[in-house]
């Protein structure tokens, strides 16, 4: 469940002269009565005996009147529970979705102090005396935990529900089990929260719990490179290669962050060495293309401006088009080799028309350039073509498709694309 505050607040109440153990034993009779006749009068006189009782001397430190407190104030709770249900619309005849609306609107307060209660119960009762009654109510309360958090997600009370999902995951692992659902359901409330401390906190247990996956770690780099730790941002990723070494996705990761510090030869070279560990993985040839395709396309991180291409840049151009050749002959159904390919060829060539244009007053090397610009584009088509086949639905290579035809002068061919 959401995490108890450890705070007590004392009231400041008079003294009064009969001895107070009397009132949790009111309390406890019109808790009682309370349950038999649902009359919140009876309630609201439990409430008072025992906030009476957990102030006095007598009494406030025997595990009874905490027992005792921790049930009323979750009654107090489950009454809310139902006059918040009360008011969702008539319109809403789903008896689930009307109790997860009301969990989502219910104040917690009273479910809070029924925690308090109880885990000061524990704490007290020594000789175990109200362990069955306890273990009860806890098993009552954790019910409600999964139902509070879901609607609180629903109604947008992301912090609220981050901290119950994460509380749920918890009372599973005292339960032997360990439900990464509700640890996962808590990190995308983090992450809607954008509290990143949170973030981190989540993957990293997630990664101590050893349920980690991927994500987790690129999430968690993510999370530490948002916080300015750069250093740890990489070292999860490192770790996240050791645990994963042959996921793409953290290579890429590890890649570019190399690659942004300027050290291209030694992101070549951890995809070079995880080749040479599994030659005929389509994907680290993707990712190398991706690797050199970058290079020749420097990109300042901080604006996201393009910058000056290298002057070798045609040969490096070439370099990514020879890796992704290759992971298309490994995986001929890779759509993203075969859409990274048609772009490869696609933003090349406009790169060539680009110099074409410079050579506009130089007949000769123009008509040269002219010709590597639609060579360029011919290899384009085929490769969105390809892209096509393997993922219909992909728009922007449908796109960047009906722009070569028409550039091709095949109008039929980007009509039919079109009615697709």
């Amino acid at each position: 469940m959401k995490k108890a505050s450890k705070l007590f607040i004392a009231l400041s109440l008079p003294v009064v002269a009969f001895s107070q153990s009397a009132k949790v034993q009111t309390a406890w009779r019109s808790l009682q009565d309370y349950e038999t006749s649902k009359d919140v009068s009876s309630l609201m006189k439990a409430k008072e005996c025992i906030d009476l009782a957990t102030n006095y001397d007598d009494t406030k430190d025997k595990a009874k009147t905490w027992v005792y407190r921790a049930k009323v104030y979750y009654d107090l709770f489950k009454n809310n529970l139902e006059q918040e249900e009360k008011k969702v619309p008539a319109t809403v005849t789903n008896k689930n979705e009307r109790l997860t609306k009301a969990y989502g609107a219910v104040s917690t307060a009273d479910y809070e102090e029924s925690g308090k209660a109880l885990e000061k119960a524990v704490a007290l009762d020594k000789d175990k005396a109200y362990q069955a009654d306890m273990g009860m109510l806890g098993m009552q309360m954790f019910n409600d935990v999964n139902n509070l958090a879901i609607g609180k997600y629903n109604a947008g009370k992301y912090k609220e529900a981050m901290e119950y999902f994460e509380g749920s995951y918890e009372a599973s692992k005292m339960m032997g089990k360990k439900d990464t659902s509700q640890l996962t359901n808590a990190l995308i409330c983090a992450q809607k929260e954008k509290d990143f401390e949170k973030v981190k906190t989540y993957n990293q247990k997630a990664i101590d719990d050893k349920v980690a996956t991927p994500y987790n770690y690129g999430n968690l780099s993510d999370a530490k490179m948002v916080l300015k730790d750069t250093a740890g941002a990489m070292q999860t990723l490192q770790a996240g290669r050791t645990a994963f070494p042959t996921n793409v996705d953290l290579m890429n990761r590890e890649t570019d962050y190399l690659m942004n510090k300027g050290k291209n030869q030694e992101a070549l070279a951890n995809l070079d060495k995880a080749i040479a560990s599994d030659p005929n993985n389509a994907k680290f040839y993707l990712a190398k293309g991706i690797a050199y395709y970058g290079m020749a396309n420097p990109r300042d991180q901080a604006t996201k401006k393009d910058l000056e291409k290298p002057k070798n840049y045609d040969e490096i151009m070439g370099n990514a088009e020879t890796s992704y050749k290759k992971a298309t002959d490994l995986d001929p159904k890779l759509y993203e080799a075969w859409y990274n390919l048609g772009t490869l060829y696609n933003n090349w060539s406009t790169e060539q028309v680009k110099r074409c244009d410079d050579l506009i007053k130089q007949a000769t090397k123009l008509k040269e350039c002219e010709a590597k610009s639609t060579d360029l584009i011919n290899k384009a088509i085929p490769a969105f073509e390809k892209a096509i086949q393997i993922n219909p639905s992909d728009a922007a290579t449908k796109k960047h498709l009906k722009r070569l035809y028409l550039m091709t002068n095949q109008p039929d061919k980007a009509e039919k694309l079109n009615a697709k």
